[in-house]
């Protein structure tokens, strides 16, 4: 199956990731964003994954290492809750909520912390192929999120 964006545009048979084996890795996955824990990265993902999170440039497993780290730096108090997975073929879904108090200095925040709490809601979705994630596209609502914290005002 071929699909928009991939980066191995071969065509390949159609690949099946099992609903445990993807909510598990999103579980596991999102543990690594409340804990700071980045070393469990390497157990997660292959070198050469792909983590889409606009506005931020593209990263590979070592750069999204560090940017979690700076994230939980800045959000020490993350807590994330994932509402819904949804698995079809060599792909998944997944909605989740989180919520954090800006406490600490980041560089990948222009503003010294705030104290102020906040919360978002957003996805990931996910391409599989050999029963690893290739790529990850991370949508969330960063507009939201940097409001509440008082990093940017209020619309309106």
């Amino acid at each position: 199956m071929l699909r928009s964006g991939l980066r191995d545009a071969e065509p390949q048979a159609e690949e099946t990731i099992m609903t445990t084996d993807a909510t598990g890795f999103m579980t596991r996955f999102g543990q690594v964003w409340v804990t700071g824990k980045t070393h469990e990265v390497d157990n997660l993902l292959p070198p050469d994954v792909v983590y889409y999170l606009p506005p931020f440039p593209d990263m590979d497993r070592e750069a999204l290492k560090g940017f979690i780290a700076q994230f939980h730096q800045a959000f020490p108090d993350f807590t994330l809750s994932i509402d819904e997975n949804i698995v079809e073929g060599d792909s998944s879904g997944h909605r989740w909520s989180c919520r954090a108090t800006y406490s600490g200095e980041s560089a990948i925040l222009p503003t010294p912390p705030t104290g102020k709490p906040t919360q978002a809601t957003g996805s990931h979705f996910v391409h599989w192929q050999d029963g690893q994630p290739i790529e990850i596209w991370h949508n969330g609502d960063w507009l939201g999120w940097l409001q509440g914290c008082g990093v940017l005002p209020a619309l309106g």
